[in-house]
Formats: C-alpha cells, structure tokens, sequence
C-alpha cells in the first residue's frame, strides 16, 4: 500500500485576510445599531431625492430649504394621520382582538382554548395591569426608550447630511472606499441605489393604495373594524404573497362571525385588489427587470425579524436588495470572465 501526503500551505497574506474579515464580521456585529443606523438614513436619503430634486428643479429651492419641506411636510402628514387616525385605531382594537379571541377557538380544526388567548383579550384597556404584573424594570425600560428616540433622530441626522450634497451617499463611498475596490462597490452601490428608489416610491404607492382601498371596502360592505383591516394591509403589503393572505383571512374570519354571505363578499374584494395590484399597478409603477425577488424579500423580512425585530424587519428588504446586487454583480463577472477563456 502507498500513502500520499500533502502539504497544505497558507500564506500570511491569506492569513491576514482572514483575520480582517473576522475583524470586520465582530465590527459589523457589536456595531449593528450604528450600521443599521447609517443604512437606515442611506436609504431614507434615497427614498426622499426625487421629491428634494422636484423641488430643486421645479421650483428652484435650495437643497437645504427642499429637505428641510420635505420633511416638515412628511411630519404634518404622519401627525395628521395619528391624530386622527390613532383614537379610531385604539377604539377599534381592542374589540378587534376580542373578537378573534372569540372566534379562532370555535373554527373546526383548531384547537386552542380560550384560556390561551386571555393575555391578548383585553387588549389596550389592560395595557397598564398587564406590565405591572410583570417583572420588568422601569428604569430599563426607560433607557430603552430613549435609546430607541436617540437612534431614530441620529437616523434622521444621517439622512439630512447625506440629503443636503446631491448624490451624499455615494461621495461618502468614494471618500472611505479603498481604490482597489472603488469601482466594484460604486458599480453595486448605483445598481441598487435605483433599485431601491424605484422599489421605495412603489412600496410606499401601493401600501398607500391597498391600505386605503381594504379600509374603504370594509367598510362599505360592512366589515366590522375597517380601520384595523386596513392598517394591516397597509403594513403587511410589504410581505409579498403572505401579507395579503393574513390580511384577507382576517378579514374572512371577522366577516363569518356574522354572516357567510359577507364573508364570500370579503374573499371577492381581496381577490379583486390583488388583481388590480399585480396585473395593472405594479406593471404601471414598475417594470419587471426593477422588481426584487417576492421570495428574497420574504426570508429577508422572517429573518430579519428574527435577528433585530423591528429595526431588522425595516431593513430587511434594503439589505436583501443589496445582496441581490452583489450576487448579481458577481455572476455577472464570472460570465464575462468564462467568455473571455473561451475565446
């Protein structure tokens, strides 16, 4: 019998470019929140440029004063919205989620027992004796807050210093990117600093629509909780094929509480919003090439609310749009690389 040995040798150049990407991994790690704070304000800056150039172009206002409309105006409207929304919402909710405790156990096939669902029952009323008869300190709880109201200003703060010089976010890359690597990443960065405008601007339409269209359907075919049911659809829009699905079951549960003939006119109407979404509005808003992935986004979302919650949940789709550019980027240079060895 003969043995083969071999020698496996590893340079100290491979050794300390293992030892920078572990660096950067432990960076990226305990530094998340600052990341996710500077992704958070890259695409907010993003999100916002269209309406900072109409106004620069339009009507000649000077960035500044065009960032600074904006969002005094994305402020007015959001605080309109809570004040008048917010009371009807709370109202609402409560006997939103009375009612499904009622409901879901006595659906055949589902075993849950009512005493399962009692922590939930109450809702918004019992909010204050609920955290009481938990064990949580107020003084964490306190810092929490504040470190949450920090984060979202310094995300804010981002946002206007990367809004104030056109085309903010990609002189910073230039500025801190090695030039070994300055082309690849702007080559990346651009490819998804469309993608992201184009999907935010689309995003946002959409959620705006379907919200407004499932609280305006509710209610004229006598839906109870219209306001709750459109909300959800609202948010729940981002989650493609998923969203709309839990958005409509609810909607078919409450509707069946009381009669099966308005529950079979709630299954129409969702039938008939997703049809005019997926076969006129999203052609009309954007084209397929723009699109990003319905599955990327939903394991984006599922993870990201597992890693970070909520703040993984917002940047999920951003990031996993990133990651489709770079994988895109990447395949796209292995092909030209085995054209070129072919010919």
């Amino acid at each position: 019998m003969s043995s083969s040995t071999q020698k496996v040798e590893i340079s100290w150049t491979a050794l300390w470019r293992i030892f920078i990407f572990i660096g950067f991994a432990l960076l990226l790690y305990f530094g998340r929140e600052a990341f996710a704070v500077l992704l958070v304000g890259v695409v907010l800056s993003l999100g916002i440029e269209p309406l900072v150039g109409f106004l620069s172009e339009k009507f000649k206002f000077g960035r500044v004063l065009a960032i600074v409309t904006v969002f005094i105006v994305l402020v007015m409207f959001l605080g309109s919205v809570l004040y008048f929304i917010l009371p009807v919402l709370m109202s609402e909710f409560g006997g939103f989620v009375y009612r499904l405790n009622q409901i879901i156990p006595s659906l055949p096939g589902v075993n849950i027992l009512p005493s399962s669902l009692q922590g939930s029952q109450s809702g918004i009323d019992k909010i204050s004796s609920f955290l009481s008869s938990m064990n949580f300190s107020v003084t964490s709880t306190f810092w929490s807050i504040i470190k949450d109201i920090v984060l979202v200003f310094s995300a804010l703060i981002v946002t206007l210093y990367l809004s104030v010089e056109k085309h903010g976010a990609e002189r910073m890359l230039r500025v801190i990117l090695p030039d070994t690597y300055e082309a690849s990443v702007m080559t990346v960065f651009k490819n998804f600093e469309i993608k992201m405008r184009r999907w935010f601007a689309t995003q946002l339409a959409l959620s705006l629509f379907v919200g407004l269209a499932v609280f305006v359907g509710m209610f004229l075919i006598g839906v109870r909780y219209p306001v709750v049911l459109g909300i959800l659809a609202g948010i729940l829009e981002i989650v493609p094929v998923i969203g709309p699905i839990i958005t409509g079951t609810l909607a078919f549960v409450i509707a069946a509480s009381d009669s099966v003939s308005l529950a079979i006119y709630a299954v129409i109407f969702f039938i008939l919003v997703q049809q005019l979404e997926n076969h006129v509005l999203v052609p009309l808003l954007v084209g397929k090439s723009m699109r990003v992935h319905p599955v990327i986004v939903l394991v984006s979302v599922i993870a990201g609310g597992e890693i970070a919650g909520i703040t993984g949940i917002i940047l999920s789709v951003p990031i996993a749009v990133l990651a489709q550019e770079i994988f895109d980027y990447l395949a796209e240079r292995k092909s030209k690389k085995l054209k070129l060895e072919v010919e």
